[in-house]
């Protein structure tokens, strides 16, 4: 079997394994790349929970080629030194990727899950409550001047990095519910009329005045039965052939008195039900087909948003204790500190893969052309050095906002050394994306690569 380009049996120089290494690092940083800005798309934008799985599927995919390459270049390396044949190259290669794909793929999903593990049910409270606070941000419902983040920073590369991480730094927050709650509770108003169709006028125009259109045709048929049925002598057999004329036109059995005008048979039992079940209307709550839209709004619409929200809110006032596990509420504590987590974490893997095969791209490329092992590092070392302290120092509104220096202070105050440490990574990686977040969007759009997402 000959592979020519892992076949080392004849290898005239160390650096012959150097040209496949540059493929495949530059191969592996494009595609980190690419996913890197739809990442960002979804963590930093309202998704469908399918789209966050399927990120994080790709993302742990993603992270075991990037440990994969990273344990092949000694593979290479070594294979070249003592002169192998391609099939025994070939093999290993195989095998080491049979190892660690899966290796990396469930140790990222085992470590969310440990840090889920040992949350306590204070902080999944705080998760589920740092979720509506982030989903509001990103929506532009918050007004509050203590959590405002303008429309461009909300929008920009590095606005959409800095509300992915946002939870995660709100948990460092002292009392995170008491300083952020009413807020939610002002906003969830708009927040579930969202949710459940938009405006109340479009809810009207385009929910209940086309229901009611359907019902007024109803009600022209129903003008000539009953006038065929008045002028009938209403015997039992006439008003049978009537009530059935009826069920087959409001699919639904009852007696509807003829000669009604339009008010009087839009209140019908049997016309209330239609109304009911093509509007999801409850039993409890009074509605007619013929309400006009303030009306609609004040007695329909306005008593189940009202619903919707205390139902939202009793969610959120849950005991810290009912969150843990075995408990009434585990099971969406866990979800929301699983949200929190998983997406800090997958930017941190995906800057630190892209840095590192960033050097490691750098260092093949200047090693393929004949400079030796030692100024190599050296040069692309010193590059990355000047790269890293560019934009370490390069702050933009994102970063110099009132929310996220508040953040900041709460997580170096929290957290000590180890905290100011994570601060300034956070820092880093937010700032990093106004640079690389438009040659990612590049390579995702370029390439058409969805990572298994939709609404591209």
């Amino acid at each position: 079997m000959k592979i020519p380009f892992i076949n080392f049996s004849n290898a005239t120089s160390p650096r012959d394994y150097a040209p496949v290494m540059l493929g495949l690092t530059v191969g592996y940083l494009t595609i980190e790349l690419g996913f890197n800005a739809r990442l960002l798309d979804i963590t930093g934008g309202i998704a469908t929970r399918h789209d966050i799985t399927a990120i994080e599927h790709y993302g742990r995919l993603i992270s075991g080629v990037a440990l994969t390459i990273a344990i092949w270049g000694p593979i290479l390396r070594l294979s070249n030194e003592t002169y192998q044949r391609g099939r025994w190259v070939l093999l290993l290669l195989i095998c080491s990727a049979m190892a660690l794909m899966p290796a990396a793929y469930y140790g990222e999903k085992a470590l969310v899950e440990k840090i889920v593990d040992h949350s306590t049910g204070e902080q999944r409270r705080n998760a589920l409550l740092l979720q509506y606070v982030n989903r509001d941000l990103i929506s532009g419902l918050i007004k509050a001047e203590a959590i405002r983040l303008d429309d461009h920073a909300r929008h920009s590369p590095s606005g959409k990095a800095f509300l992915s991480i946002l939870p995660l730094m709100g948990m460092s927050v002292q009392h995170v519910d008491q300083k952020v709650l009413d807020d939610v509770k002002q906003v969830m108003a708009r927040s579930v009329r969202n949710d459940t169709g938009g405006s109340d006028g479009y809810v009207y125009n385009h929910g209940y005045a086309t229901v009611q259109q359907e019902i007024q045709k109803e009600y022209n048929v129903y003008t000539d039965l009953s006038y065929a049925y008045a002028r009938s002598s209403q015997s039992g057999l006439a008003r049978m052939t009537y009530e059935n004329a009826l069920r087959r036109l409001t699919h639904h059995r009852g007696f509807i008195p003829p000669q009604l005008d339009f008010h009087a048979f839009a209140q019908q039992p049997s016309i209330v039900a239609q109304l009911r079940e093509a509007l999801n209307i409850p039993d409890d709550i009074a509605v007619n087909a013929d309400m006009t839209p303030d009306e609609y709004t004040t007695h329909v619409r306005d008593v189940m948003v009202g619903r919707e929200v205390d139902r939202k809110i009793r969610e959120l006032d849950y005991a810290p204790d009912t969150f843990l596990d075995g408990k009434a509420h585990a099971h969406i504590g866990r979800e929301a500190m699983e949200a929190v987590i998983a997406p800090a974490l997958a930017l941190v893997f995906s800057a630190i893969g892209a840095l590192v095969h960033m050097y490691k791209s750098m260092f093949y490329a200047l090693y393929t052309v004949g400079m030796q092992p030692r100024p190599v590092h050296i040069i692309v070392a010193g590059v990355l050095f000047v790269c890293v302290t560019t934009i370490w120092l390069s702050s933009n509104d994102v970063t110099s906002s009132a929310l996220f220096q508040y953040l900041a202070q709460q997580m170096r105050q929290s957290g000590g050394i180890s905290g100011g440490l994570a601060c300034g990574a956070i820092r880093w990686m937010i700032q990093a994306q106004s640079y690389f977040y438009p040659i990612s969007e590049m390579i995702c759009s370029t390439t058409g690569c969805t990572f298994g997402t939709t609404g591209m």
